[in-house]
């Protein structure tokens, strides 16, 4: 297939042909589409895994507070709930002396 580019910036056919490598602006262009639909498809790989991976812990979230709303309710049942307030006079609470 025949392209022609006209009328483009030489500072972008300079920065297009550094950043490829390439000797000809044409060349230049063609490496740069070329690096530009492996990026894209990188980037669509790359946003699936942030959203699986926002999944994921969103679900250790939900399970770290389920788990401390379940410790708090134990600590109440078991009526070590003062444990947890140095000034009682709990002799079973840490660091206790009387």
């Amino acid at each position: 297939m025949m392209l022609t580019i006209r009328d483009v910036d030489e500072y972008l056919v300079r920065q297009a042909k550094l950043a490829t490598g390439k000797g000809t602006g044409s060349q230049a262009f063609i490496a740069g589409i070329e690096l530009m639909v492996r990026q894209r498809d990188r980037i669509e790989d790359l946003e699936e895994t942030v959203r699986s991976l926002r999944e994921q812990v969103a679900v250790y979230q939900r399970t770290l507070r389920d788990a401390h709303a379940a410790a708090v309710q134990l600590a109440e049942v078991a009526g070590q709930g003062d444990m947890f307030h140095p000034t009682t006079d709990n002799p079973l609470r840490p660091g206790y002396r009387r």
